[in-house]
């Protein structure tokens, strides 16, 4: 058909229109999979011309949500919110609540990248509320994982066991199996947290066995790696070193530096509780290096910790001063839950040194 007779059906029939809107949605979400977001951006812009578009808010709205969608994955922040509260706007303006809901969990999402911690707990909470009117408890479910998530880089572990119950009941009501794994396991390490570490144990199994079922390598090493700093915590060093291998050998498949960085960190703990401060400092030393590479200043300021901790064991008050102070101003800038243990930490130090120096006087 040519091209103005094709315009001339879609005067008459604006079904027409609005289903090549929706076409043109399907399409452009096709490209995002394949990870062509340029193509995508041209077919979702094209839609929302339509003149009918304007008309099916729902359309509209699922248009702009999108659009947020690639100007995230771009690093357009201030685009991607822009896109995200107009889609907003659109769905409340036809009372379609889950697609509000997606929309304000995405600019969440978006926000706990930025580190702006308060902000997307805020944005979850009005997320929740309107997920919760349209009885989509899956759409739920995600974004108490997020607020859950925001609770444990805080460092509020009760708070967050708290969320990640309610997200797990919405996921198991949902039938979905796979969130359910990652769900347990943030639930595992929240009970690590807690000092419950009968529970933590139970929940990163049954997360395993739901990992292993799905065949999800990424988070099979990350219950390997959670598992294991369980058993540092309980003081048996040597199924930690046996998980910690399990992990290594995953993580050869994975490729994920953070993954790896994660590990790195649990592994210096290891060794450091075991008493070899040598090998605790090179794993450090080889993981700083990698994470300053990656710009993974999170695992940076762990690992910066974990070094202090290295350094004090070994008696090199100066170094492990200088490393924890390095570790709260990275903390300070990402908005990590570990600000507060570095804190203490350092403080333990000047006052050991302080009564050092009045025994010495």
């Amino acid at each position: 058909m040519r091209k103005d007779n094709m315009k001339a059906t879609n005067r008459k029939n604006p079904e027409n229109a609005v289903r090549r809107g929706q076409r043109l949605l399907e399409l452009a979400r096709e490209w995002m999979k394949q990870g062509n977001t340029a193509v995508a951006f041209q077919l979702l812009n094209q839609a929302l011309k339509l003149k009918e578009t304007e008309n099916d808010k729902v359309l509209k709205g699922e248009l702009s949500k999108e659009v947020g969608r690639i100007y995230m994955q771009s690093g357009q922040w201030d685009r991607a919110e822009e896109a995200y509260n107009q889609a907003k706007v659109t769905f409340l303006e036809s009372g379609h609540f889950r697609g509000a809901a997606e929309s304000i969990r995405n600019l969440a999402n978006l926000k706990f990248q930025l580190g702006e911690f308060t902000v997307s707990d805020d944005l979850c909470r009005t997320a929740i509320d309107w997920a919760t009117k349209s009885g989509d408890f899956q759409l739920r479910a995600t974004i108490l994982n997020t607020q859950g998530a925001i609770k444990s880089i805080e460092g509020k572990p009760k708070e967050s066991l708290q969320v990640f119950r309610l997200c797990l009941s919405d996921f198991r009501r949902s039938g979905n199996r796979l969130r359910q794994a990652y769900v347990l396991h943030n639930i595992g390490l929240a009970q690590i947290e807690l000092g419950q570490y009968r529970d933590a144990k139970a929940s990163l199994e049954e997360a395993l066995t739901l990992a292993l079922e799905n065949r999800d390598l990424s988070l099979v090493e990350m219950c390997y790696q959670n598992m294991a700093k369980l058993h540092i915590e309980t003081g048996d060093l040597i199924a930690a070193r046996t998980l910690i291998k399990a992990a290594r050998e995953l993580l050869d498949t994975l490729k994920s530096p953070g993954l790896s960085a994660d590990l790195d960190i649990i592994e210096a703990e290891a060794e450091r509780r075991s008493g070899d401060l040598a090998a605790a400092d090179n794993i450090i030393d080889r993981a700083l290096r990698r994470t300053r590479e990656q710009a993974l200043s999170q695992h940076e300021a762990e690992l910066l910790y974990e070094g202090g901790l290295v350094a004090a064991d070994r008696g090199a008050g100066d170094i492990a001063r200088s490393r924890l102070e390095a570790a709260i101003v990275l903390f300070k800038k990402t908005g990590g839950g570990g600000l507060k243990k570095a804190v203490l930490k350092l403080k333990a130090l000047d006052e050991m040194h302080i009564n050092r120096t009045a025994r010495v006087a």
